[in-house]
């Protein structure tokens, strides 16, 4: 007879979105503990510190998790490793508060995929701690930006006035002749696209000043150069229906040429970046009725994919990527197991 009251095993899936957290929330810490020891806004300082308590905290209880169920924890990233504590600051506070509007963004998105994965009440409790925690951050993030005037609104638009029915198929297209504006809807995916456009683009701009590799500093530059091109995309589309395109308030990258942060950590976050980039894509291809808005994520999909890749294999060059959680692989053991 089965036990009612026994703890089950782990799934595959809670492995995986504890893992994801942990190394997600490691990263995060190198990156605020930084912005901590350069803030000078001492609105902004709470919101840094708390950050980091928070993080700190996923570690310690995903750590005691990984324990009782015998899996290793990963290493991550050390913070004696991968942070210059002296180094000075290479962003402004408007970016940092940018920064942390946008993983907070992230942490209610990946935390809520937590829960619907969650068999285990205990998992499921876990991420439901944790998304509260990340709307907490958001909320006190975007209250602050407020008062200082530099938080990026999505556009005003007029109330509707009455309840319409689409009555024509050109509703759909968007390739030749007049496109209808868009709707609200679909100007809320590009407005996002845009503003995580912005954020991306000053990090790699940052990374591009102080990174030593001449490879990964190309790449970094590269990099820029898509952001831009994404960015020209989605404000040509967005002022063809006459819609204002999102603009961050300050130029947020320093002129610092010395690293903070060590070369290693700063192509996992570009990585990281780019994988946020192509899931915002295809949930935003998903919800986009115009056929050109849905060719448009697609070329961005594309772009960001194939730059991925091309990080990742020099994070693998350098013995630099952490391999996730994986099932066995059962042909790997026959193979070796056959006696030759």
């Amino acid at each position: 007879m089965v036990e009612m009251n026994k703890v089950s095993r782990l799934t595959s899936a809670e492995i995986s979105n504890l893992w994801n957290t942990y190394m997600n929330d490691s990263l995060n810490i190198c990156m605020v503990t930084h912005f901590l020891q350069t803030v000078e806004d001492l609105d902004v300082k709470p919101l840094l510190e708390e950050t980091i308590n928070v993080a700190r905290g996923h570690l310690v209880e995903i750590e005691t998790i990984f324990q009782q169920e015998e899996i290793p924890k990963p290493v991550g990233f050390p913070i004696e490793k991968h942070v210059k504590l002296n180094a000075p600051r290479l962003f402004t506070d408007v970016f940092y508060m940018a920064y942390l509007l946008h993983m907070s963004k992230f942490g209610m998105t990946a935390h809520a995929g937590g829960i619907t994965l969650a068999c285990r009440k205990d998992i499921h409790d876990l991420f439901h701690n944790y998304v509260e925690e990340a709307i907490r951050l958001n909320g006190a993030t975007r209250e602050v930006m407020k008062e200082k005037g530099v938080f990026i609104r999505p556009p005003y638009m007029d109330y509707p006035k009455e309840v319409e029915f689409v009555t024509e198929q050109k509703f759909l297209t968007g390739w030749f002749g007049h496109k209808r504006s868009l709707l609200a809807l679909e100007t809320s995916h590009l407005y996002m696209t845009s503003l995580n456009n912005e954020l991306g683009k000053d990090v790699l701009l940052g990374f591009s000043q102080v990174a030593k590799d001449s490879e990964i500093k190309k790449h970094f530059i590269r990099g820029t150069k898509i952001t831009s091109d994404i960015l020209y995309n989605t404000h040509k589309t967005l002022h063809e229906s006459d819609i204002p395109a999102s603009m961050t308030w300050d130029t947020c990258v320093t002129s610092s040429t010395i690293a903070p942060y060590s070369e290693q950590i700063m192509l996992c976050f570009v990585n990281a970046l780019c994988a946020l980039g192509v899931a915002t894509y295809g949930s935003a291809m998903s919800l986009s009725i115009r056929h050109d808005l849905a060719a448009l994520y697609s070329k961005f999909i594309m772009k960001s994919g194939v730059y991925a890749e091309d990080g990742a294999n020099m994070l693998i060059e350098r013995s630099w990527m952490e391999k996730p959680p994986q099932f066995i692989d059962r042909d790997k053991l026959i193979r070796d197991n056959t006696e030759s």
